[in-house]
């Protein structure tokens, strides 16, 4: 079998590593299409996989939707000289898309039940739609559902043993909290925000008294910020969270990871509330991994209140109740996978 696997963020690769390491180790052909976004290209370097560039990512929709044909001919030319099977991805228009055009079929991996996008043009098209069991819509037969979450396939204790000698190697000071703070440019992402500049000000100043401040950022930091960024490379960020004390930001993606990682985390954006995500919301109720606030206010004392008294003790043992309970992510994936 021929599969493509198509990423538009490091945590694509991230999800799809074993995955597609096990599927080579069987015989199987694997290809990787990437965009050029974000840090995406150099993880993939870093961590020595061989890609194809399919198209670049576009911030404005005006530049979208112009790039869209090209980007579209590109991927068919790719899918086709590949004689592809099975194109999966997260949840990619462009994959299901093309699958359709060249008679493969395609399997898609959403997580977020808000994204419009992704439920009224995507899984129509898509083959098999695999979320995680607690995913709050039901796709009906196409539909396949698994154990956990998806950044268990990378984060689990038996796939991902953290270093410490690498806190040591880039110098990090401890104890230390990682602030993330993400761009806002994607699609899912319109009439949505996080933090001001002002915010993440104020946010520094109160946990500055207790641990060293660290910032991974997707846009550039202002000059009077830089100072705090933090050194690692992209590809040793989940080795950097997993000896943090302290993780908080606006992004969703690496406060899972924090979590997931045994990491006192607490994330805010207004996606929080009532229609928040699922995964968030069983990480939070029924894990105690995750602290989701909506308002500054009620993050601010938050995070006073965690950053004062070492809490992660208490969510070592929350990390390792979670990781009993859930099943292995990456093998019933491939299972799945390997039925085509």
């Amino acid at each position: 079998m021929t599969y493509i696997f198509e990423l538009n963020h490091p945590k694509h690769y991230y999800q799809f590593k074993y995955i597609m390491q096990d599927l080579q180790r069987n015989g199987h052909q694997v290809h990787v299409l990437a965009r050029d976004k974000d840090v995406l290209l150099s993880v993939l370097q870093e961590e020595g996989v061989a890609y194809q560039i399919f198209g670049a990512h576009k911030k404005s929709l005006r530049d979208k939707i112009i790039g869209t044909p090209r980007l579209l001919i590109n991927y068919w030319r790719i899918a086709r000289r590949l004689k592809a099977d099975v194109i999966v991805s997260k949840a990619s228009f462009y994959g299901c898309f093309i699958a359709k055009m060249t008679g493969a079929k395609s399997v898609i991996f959403p997580d977020s039940e808000v994204v419009k996008v992704t439920n009224r043009y995507v899984v129509p098209m898509a083959t098999y739609v695999v979320t995680p069991g607690s995913f709050g819509l039901d796709y009906g037969k196409k539909h396949i559902r698994i154990g956990g979450l998806f950044e268990d396939c990378y984060l689990a204790p038996g796939v991902f043993k953290p270093e410490e000698k690498i806190v040591k190697q880039y110098g990090l000071q401890q104890p230390y909290a990682i602030l993330r703070f993400v761009g806002w440019y994607a699609n899912h992402d319109v009439n949505n925000n996080g933090f001001t500049l002002a915010q993440k000000k104020q946010l520094i100043a109160a946990i500055e008294p207790y641990m060293k401040v660290y910032i991974s950022s997707e846009k550039e930091l202002p000059d009077d910020l830089k100072s705090y960024h933090l050194p690692t490379p992209a590809n040793k960020i989940h080795h950097v969270l997993a000896y943090a004390d302290l993780y908080l930001g606006d992004s969703q993606t690496m406060a899972t990871e924090a979590a997931l990682l045994g990491t006192p985390a607490i994330r805010s954006n207004t996606f929080v509330g009532p229609n928040d995500m699922t995964n968030f919301k069983v990480l939070e109720q029924q894990y105690g991994l995750l602290c989701n606030v909506r308002e500054f206010e009620d993050v601010l004392a938050k995070v006073q209140e965690m950053a004062c008294s070492s809490r992660k003790a208490e969510w070592k043992k929350k990390q390792q109740a979670y990781f009993e309970k859930v099943g292995d992510a990456n093998q019933q994936i491939i299972e799945m996978l390997k039925r085509f």
